[in-house]
């Protein structure tokens, strides 16, 4: 119950952030004086730039992941296993997890993979496709709800395939809960991307400003240690952005506002071409009235559940 209680007061902050910050544009950064961008900058200020968007990204996804959309999926999958009735309490899942049973390393585990890790990849996403994105609140329901047509119902969580949707339920209220969670997952990632956007780098001020400003990217920071592979991607997007850099028709073509129409005319028909799949999908799992049939665990060793 305690580990419950956290997780909604988490949830809670998340929201209300969310909301707060929703508005927030993103205000990108020069280091010059604020005169036109030049079609070939300095190769140093293409980099400081480029790793500034890192830590953004990575301070706006990981807090999402933290406070919005780890603790909803763990919510949520702790409601469907209460509403699932007594036949399923005691079942094992399709990860081999006990329905009904509270788990701190099965909460640990739901928390990164579900929450923090998605939400990492969300804020590399934002910062790529930014631009092609309505301003305002609108671009954080468009982000959460392209994360429910495309993604949601092919990866997880609403996944039709998941034989878990035959244990717990029912069906309406995993796509009603799920669909919630997907949609303020793109609207957290927005606001809290766009809100460190404001702050960082730290102004020249005093330290203890700058320690304020600089303290949300130690945590996220620190993810980059046991997952050293990213080392790799980020750096070819750093080759390539300073390879753009200085190529200036290419430069001059990506920040056109033709590029900016071409974008939002992809999105919009890759999203359009996903949502006839996704609504078959939603509605399968609506639907699903299978009796459970997994084995029962053994209760010698019960493995931690996603309750």
């Amino acid at each position: 119950m305690v580990l419950m209680l956290v997780l909604g007061a988490l949830l809670i902050v998340g929201v209300t952030l969310t909301l707060r910050w929703g508005g927030t544009a993103y205000e990108p950064w020069s280091p010059g004086d604020g005169g036109p961008v030049a079609d070939r900058p300095p190769l140093r200020t293409v980099g400081r730039g480029y790793l500034r968007g890192v830590a953004i990204a990575l301070v706006g996804g990981f807090w999402a992941g933290a406070l919005v959309t780890g603790p909803a999926v763990r919510l949520i999958m702790r409601l469907l296993a209460a509403t699932a009735g007594d036949g399923a309490q005691g079942l094992l899942t399709e990860a081999e997890e006990v329905v009904g049973n509270i788990d701190l390393g099965g909460t640990i585990g739901l928390y990164l993979f579900g929450g923090i890790f998605p939400g990492l990849l969300s804020g590399a996403l934002y910062l790529v496709f930014r631009r092609w994105l309505p301003a305002g609140r609108l671009g954080g329901v468009a982000f959460g709800a392209l994360h429910l047509v495309i993604a949601a119902t092919r990866l997880d969580p609403l996944r039709p395939g998941n034989p878990d949707f035959d244990l717990v339920g029912p069906g309406w209220l995993a796509v009603v809960t799920f669909s919630l969670a997907a949609v303020f997952h793109g609207m957290a990632v927005v606001a809290l991307v766009n809100r460190y956007s404001t702050r960082f780098p730290p102004p020249a001020g005093s330290r203890a400003s700058r320690v304020r400003t600089v303290l949300p990217l130690v945590l996220p920071a620190l993810l980059l240690i046991p997952g050293a592979f990213l080392v790799f991607p980020l750096t070819i997007g750093l080759v390539a952005t300073l390879v753009a850099s200085r190529i200036p028709p290419v430069g001059r073509a990506l920040r056109s506002g033709a590029a900016v129409v071409a974008g939002r005319i992809a999105l919009a028909v890759v999203a359009l071409a996903f949502l006839p799949g996704a609504v078959v999908d939603l509605h399968d799992v609506i639907v699903r009235d299978q009796p459970a049939v997994s084995s029962p665990a053994a209760p010698a060793a019960p493995a931690p559940g996603p309750s």
